[in-house]
């Protein structure tokens, strides 16, 4: 098959018989310039995966078997917050349901009560059901089948985080800021437990085999019976606890915690048997106070986890003005060869916030080439955090947003500053290089700038980028060894459908069940999409609507900024992705 032709016809006859559901919460769209790849004919024989080499491999937790394998049970998927899932995403793809959105079956706008999930809040499955909770203390089952509300519960308090589902005992985990964690029936939503942890609740559970962990702001980190919720061990961190936890296999297990502090933040590691640390780092973090009202270092952010190259990886908050680094000649750009950025961040790590730390000892492996970059518009967010891809042979590398001032040329002299210096990246664990992966940046599927660097996840192959706009999708066609060494020669990949917030009201004529044939004109006269599914049919943005509080109050900034600080969660075939207004739209066979 000729790849710039499949791609570029995006007809009807993309989607092939093999099946995928996604479930998407949308916010975002694309932008419109195009930057030209020279591609022939993609060797899709070519295997994706580097030879199997001998050594000893370890692999990411998997909780209650094969079937929690298929759910993303947690916040980033597992314990190790990987963002990752093995199965890659079959097709083809349609709207199956859209909750929390338009009129059920209809287009339109949100419907009266719309909800507004918070940033921190991303979906997590299990028992047929998808679970998320809200500002308004209330966690909410919707049915994975059909879309419809199965049960709602109020545990009180404001629930700011990710919940967690347990397949073994079929329960539900979320803190609230009223202090406690709850176990929830999955079943039916009844209570089946609490327990008082002393202080506010921001962070999301992490559930590792019978234990449930949880940290709130006093300080104090808890392992729990995640049966009992009776305290195993509790650990003095020495600063309030805001950023979920993580965990790894290597060392007995390990528990990795962000604690804020003064005058330095920390990442803490624990036993996960009995709490007693192993390790403290706080003297490579460089950081920044966040500025809008929380002054905290790790505001919803988690540690992600690489077992198999003994790292652990951290992103620490960073001002929005540091993007400017004026290192890579006119408009601030990152320098353009992997080495040179390594070179300037070494001599500058006010712009670092990408730290790779060994989970033996918690020292900085090496500096990343990883500059800074978020998300802002009046709010800044936390860089995005790495995906950690398992491959074939057991070994792990990671997929990243970074900067080089190559991806800021290919569209040209002029448009070279440093908000277009952003692109998608592999990076070898084990050194820190990393390959450049063709991004089809401003084309109708991604959306990507250095100021709109948004989560990613994975699926196999396919790389889906949850902007405010749009869901970018993309997959991996050929990521041979002559591929990746330039931004004009990178690891091949091909578009997918991406998923817009809206399309413009008299659009697509042909648009039908939440698919549009053609290309999807975007309200407000943002650049048109590629072909792809929708959500409202509207001539207003709804992500300028929520952007900044619960309340659609564009003036309210009592709560964080709607800013998507959470990836797509991928669940038996299904993508579940949070948007910046809080619809679910689901998408599969």
């Amino acid at each position: 098959m000729d790849l710039e032709n499949s791609i570029k016809l995006k007809t009807l006859t993309f989607f092939s018989l093999v099946m995928v559901t996604i479930i998407v919460i949308s916010s975002c769209s694309i932008t419109g310039q195009s930057t030209a790849y020279t591609l022939s004919r993609v060797d899709y024989s070519t295997p994706l995966s580097v030879p199997a080499r001998t050594q000893v491999v370890y692999l990411p937790l998997v909780l209650g078997g094969s079937t929690a394998a298929l759910e993303w049970t947690q916040l980033a998927g597992n314990p190790q917050r990987t963002a990752y899932v093995p199965a890659d995403l079959p097709k083809p793809w349609r709207v199956r349901w859209i909750w929390n959105g338009p009129p059920k079956g209809r287009d339109g706008e949100p419907m009266p009560g719309h909800l507004q999930l918070l940033r921190a809040v991303q979906p997590v499955t299990g028992d047929g059901k998808v679970y998320v909770g809200h500002f308004d203390g209330i966690v909410r089952a919707i049915s994975a089948a059909t879309g419809d509300l199965v049960w709602s519960t109020s545990v009180g308090g404001q629930i700011l985080n990710t919940a967690a589902y347990d397949p073994a005992t079929r329960s539900i985990y979320v803190g609230s800021t009223n202090g406690h964690l709850y176990r929830l029936n999955a079943a039916n939503g009844a209570i089946l437990g609490n327990f008082n942890t002393g202080g506010q609740v921001h962070m999301a559970p992490l559930l590792v085999d019978d234990t449930v962990y949880i940290g709130s702001t006093n300080g104090t980190f808890y392992a729990l019976d995640k049966v009992s919720l009776q305290q195993r061990w509790s650990y003095a961190a020495g600063g309030a606890l805001y950023g979920s936890p993580a965990y790894s296999t290597r060392y007995g297990g390990l528990v990795i915690i962000l604690v804020e502090g003064s005058p330095r933040p920390a990442v803490h590691a624990l036993q996960a048997s009995t709490g007693a640390r192993r390790w403290l780092q706080n003297g490579v973090l460089g950081f920044d106070r966040e500025e809008f009202g929380s002054n905290l270092a790790f505001l919803d952010t988690y540690p992600v986890v690489s077992d198999a190259n003994d790292v652990v990886i951290v992103r620490t908050y960073r001002s929005q003005e540091r993007q400017y680094i004026g290192a890579g000649g006119s408009g601030n750009t990152a320098p353009r060869m992997v080495e040179e950025i390594r070179t300037f961040l070494t001599q500058n790590p006010d712009f670092e916030s990408f730290y790779v730390l060994s989970l033996d000892t918690g020292t900085r492996k090496y500096v990343a080439p990883v500059a800074v970059g978020g998300i802002g518009d009046g709010i800044w967010t936390i860089g995005p955090q790495a995906v950690i891809k398992r491959m074939g042979d057991g070994t792990e590398i990671a997929y990243v947003l970074w900067r080089t001032r190559q991806a800021c040329e290919a569209l040209g002299p002029q448009n070279c500053d440093a908000r277009d210096d952003t692109t998608l990246g592999e990076m070898n664990l084990a050194t820190g290089h990393i390959r450049f992966v063709q991004d089809w940046r401003n084309e109708g599927t991604m959306r990507i700038h250095t100021d709109e660097q948004s989560p990613l996840s994975m699926a196999g192959n396919t790389i889906l980028h949850a902007h405010w706009m749009t869901l970018g999708v993309l997959r991996i066609t050929d990521r041979s060894s002559g591929y990746g060494s330039s931004y004009t020669n990178p690891i091949r990949t091909e578009e997918v459908y991406p998923v817009v917030t809206g399309i413009r009201i008299g659009s697509c004529p042909q648009r039908s069940n939440h698919f549009c044939p053609e290309a999807m004109l975007l309200p407000n006269n943002e650049p048109n999409q590629d072909p792809g599914f929708y959500v409202y049919y509207t001539n207003q943005p709804q992500y300028d609507l929520w952007w900044h509080s619960s309340t659609g109050d564009p003036n309210n900034r009592d709560l964080p900024s709607a800013s998507p600080v959470c990836s797509a969660a991928i669940s038996n075939n299904t993508i579940y992705w949070k948007t910046v207004d809080g619809a679910i739209i689901a998408v599969g066979p």
